[in-house]
């Protein structure tokens, strides 16, 4: 009987998720900005910092990446999870322009709450989340912009094994917004169907054999996660994509593990103004995470109450090619940022 009651406040909570993001989502009319164009955003190199092997410090079992902590893994129980994000940046171009953009510091914190639980007692994995995300630039102001992003995941999960196939529905919605937070300038709804492996070594790179939780004594790992996207944006063009984001990782020691990843997408605009846009991106982003030890900390229960601190030092391009020269552009990021999670 409490099992049902559980599962059925499962349920209604997913749902309850996936209507408010499509809700708001669509509430609100917006207007064309310039500074962010079609392209702007954080989502693939907060992907990579919330993907590196540390399950110490809890993230969303919910990214873009295949060998981020838990994606592939059943939850035994609903959790909430929390996580806040605060980097310091050197950014090559602030405008994503293909010439000219500004060189300057940016800080870009994100703070997220997501929970995730099995649909019933199937091996469908649900999540949701929700984060506030702001870019701030020393040397170009202009550029400021803010996010909500919401998004809602189904992914089926072999509980014998986690290195199985494991295919993915995801719905992403995203509002852009004026600083802070003002004029909702822009609204996308990213809908993606694919699936996600992951391959699993120990030190001496022998494959660790099929169970749950093989992940946890993994070394080295990769995976790639593959799909397409249809996109929805107002104000227009649409567009289609089709995505492919192989990675790694590594567990150097306790404190110290390394990651990379090179997500891949072609995008296909639709016709807009008498124009077709066509582009191809590569955002490869190398992360190195050194997770503080307790004992610095106070103890291991100081350490939970302070969010198990991590600092990830971090060096990331995004490359973008298109029929359209303005919109072809590369973009550096390299700094350190301030990694911290709480799960209830």
């Amino acid at each position: 009987m409490m099992q049902r009651r559980v599962t059925s406040q499962t349920a209604a909570f997913a749902a309850m998720l996936i209507l408010t993001a499509t809700q708001a989502a669509q509430a609100i009319a917006q207007t064309a900005n310039s500074n962010a164009g079609l392209q702007g955003g954080q989502d693939g190199i907060f992907d990579a910092i919330l993907a590196t092997p540390n399950y110490r410090t809890p993230v969303l079992p919910d990214s873009g990446i295949a060998t981020a902590p838990g994606l592939e893994q059943a939850v035994p129980a609903p959790q909430f999870t929390l996580n806040v994000l605060a980097p310091a940046l050197y950014n090559s171009n602030a405008q994503f322009l293909s010439s000219g953009g500004s060189q300057t510091l940016e800080g870009s914190p994100l703070v997220r709450l997501g929970w995730a639980s099995q649909l019933f007692d199937t091996p469908i994995r649900v999540s949701g989340a929700a984060s506030l995300e702001t870019e701030r630039f020393v040397n170009a102001p202009g550029a400021a912009i803010d996010y909500i992003r919401t998004s809602a995941r189904a992914q089926y999960i072999n509980p014998a094994d986690d290195q199985d196939y494991s295919p993915f529905l995801s719905y992403v919605p995203r509002l852009d917004f004026d600083p802070t937070f003002a004029n909702n300038f822009a609204t996308r709804q990213d809908l993606a169907l694919g699936l996600d492996k992951v391959f699993n070594f120990d030190g001496g790179f022998n494959r660790i054999p099929t169970s749950s939780n093989s992940s946890s004594e993994a070394v080295w790992s990769f995976g790639f996660g593959v799909g397409g996207q249809r996109r929805f944006r107002d104000p227009p063009p649409q567009s289609y994509a089709f995505f492919f984001s192989p990675s790694a990782s590594y567990v150097i020691s306790e404190e110290w593990n390394a990651s990379f990843s090179v997500p891949i997408t072609r995008r296909w605009f639709e016709m807009f103004n008498d124009v077709s846009q066509r582009n191809l991106t590569l955002e490869p982003t190398a992360v190195l995470e050194y997770v503080i030890p307790s004992g610095w900390l106070g103890g291991a229960n100081a350490a939970r109450m302070l969010g198990t601190p991590a600092i990830d030092f971090v060096a990331g391009v995004e490359r973008n090619w298109s029929n359209l020269s303005p919109a072809t552009y590369t973009q550096w990021r390299v700094g350190v940022v301030l990694k911290t999670g709480w799960r209830f």
